[in-house]
């Protein structure tokens, strides 16, 4: 029986099936030990970010270019973790390097840590050094909005891998396992007593003493702006507010045309959601944030609050449900996510409601002349009407958009035949005063 699986599920299993992958290449290393390349130098990574789309790319070229120059790779690193399917492309990155015959270490500096997803890839390099009062761990999976058989399908698999690791590069197993399955974290000086970790090195000269690169040129290779752009895009709450804050702001523009807000509106609507298909985020929070976007431009015309708070509510939903279904090591969300997403909706909220006080005032104002006593008035063309396109007609003081079935130049005089919804009609007009001439064919037949 062949059972249907949504995108998620499928997009999910392809990640379980390339962790399998890796543990197999990793243990298939492990039965056989294989002898390191002299290097003719190293490439040193700044591994200080998130684990995310930017970061594996980053990683990548880095490691093609170790390969290419014959050079170790040298991670140094502090992140707190990230996206599970990327931390995969950058254990599979570091596994390239090492079939070349070539090493990856790991150093984590004084004071950092190697957490998370940061813990997985570190045990899949040669050696890791760390510093006093870094941390290494804690390093269970999460799928926020997964139900608990999908939750422990992929801490299983993350256990598996995790053991893998540990064996294949000769670290402890018991306490890499412990860190998956019970999400513990081990100090520096913890994780070099118990042999999860290679040793304890406080400076950086001193940890390449230690790997034997302390002789060798060392570049420095940094991470790209445009992989900084897709890390900046792989954060939910960026994507969310993009999404959200555009969407307003092009609603807004409809009562007040500005060509800038128009663009900046568009720009931030394709980021966010461009940034939510880096991260593989559910359609429903797409979903959800257009509803709320629908809501707020309710709240425009309604003008009572409901609709705006509704829309607020519903839209700081969607940015949460962005990461729906997503596996993450550790959870996207945190207390900072939380307070920027409680400041965003507390402006939008006071936003709207000076907003909905300036539509009260504007509507309590009367107009100069009442639209329905307009008709037969003489006026102005303030632009060029023209056939099947809105101009504007200047009438009793006031302009007005204007339409008509013949072109009229501007500055024509024009007289308005009707109104109707919010338009007037116009045609061609004598001025004021000036008697139309006679045509000879009349003045012959009188």
């Amino acid at each position: 029986m062949v059972v249907r699986q949504g995108p998620r599920r499928a997009a999910g299993a392809l990640l379980l099936a390339f962790i399998v992958a890796i543990v197999v290449s990793v243990s298939t290393a492990s039965a056989a030990p294989r002898v390191l390349a002299a290097p003719a130098g190293a490439i040193l990574v700044n591994f200080d970010i998130p684990v995310d789309a930017g970061s594996a790319d980053y990683f990548h070229r880095a490691a093609q270019m170790a390969i290419a120059g014959n050079d170790d790779l040298v991670i140094v690193m502090n992140t707190p973790g990230g996206l599970l399917v990327n931390m995969v492309q950058i254990i599979n990155s570091t596994q390239e390097v090492q079939n070349h015959g070539l090493a990856v270490y790991t150093y984590v500096p004084p004071a950092a840590f190697a957490a998370s997803a940061g813990s997985y890839i570190a045990l899949a390099t040669n050696a890791i050094y760390m510093g006093n009062g870094s941390v290494i761990g804690p390093s269970t999976p999460y799928i926020i909005g997964g139900d608990p058989s999908q939750i422990q399908h992929v801490q299983n698999f993350a256990t598996g891998l995790m053991r893998s690791l540990a064996e294949a590069h000769g670290y402890n197993v018991a306490a890499a396992v412990n860190m998956a399955e019970n999400n513990t974290a081990y100090t520096g000086m913890e994780a070099a007593n118990i042999g999860l970790v290679t040793g304890m090195a406080d400076t950086l000269n001193v940890f390449l003493t230690k790997v034997g690169l302390s002789g060798v040129p060392l570049t420095t290779y940094s991470e790209p702006l445009y992989d900084q752009f897709l890390s900046f895009l792989s954060d939910p709450t960026v994507d969310g507010l993009f999404i959200l804050v555009g969407m307003i702001a092009l609603v807004l523009d409809l009562f007040h045309r500005t060509l800038f807000v128009t663009v900046v509106a568009v720009i931030m609507i394709a980021l966010g959601f461009l940034g939510a298909g880096i991260i593989g985020a559910s359609p429903v929070a797409i979903l959800v944030l257009i509803i709320a976007a629908a809501l707020i431009f309710i709240e425009v015309k309604a003008g009572h609050g409901f609709f705006a708070l509704t829309g607020i509510v519903l839209g700081l939903a969607g940015t949460y449900l962005l990461a729906y279904g997503v596996q993450w090591s550790p959870s996207p969300f945190g207390a900072a996510q939380y307070a920027i997403l409680g400041v965003v909706a507390g402006l939008i909220a006071v936003a709207f409601f000076y907003l909905s006080r300036i539509r009260r005032i504007l509507m309590r104002q009367p107009k100069l002349i009442d639209p329905g006593l307009i008709v037969n008035k003489t006026g102005r063309a303030a632009t060029d009407i023209n056939p099947g396109r809105d101009g504007v007609a200047n009438v009793g003081s006031e302009d007005w958009t204007a339409v008509s079935d013949e072109s009229i130049e501007r500055g024509a005089w024009v007289q308005v035949t009707s109104y109707a919804e919010g338009k007037v009609h116009v045609r061609r007009a004598p001025a004021p005063g000036v008697e139309p001439r006679e045509s000879p064919e009349s003045s012959k037949s009188a």
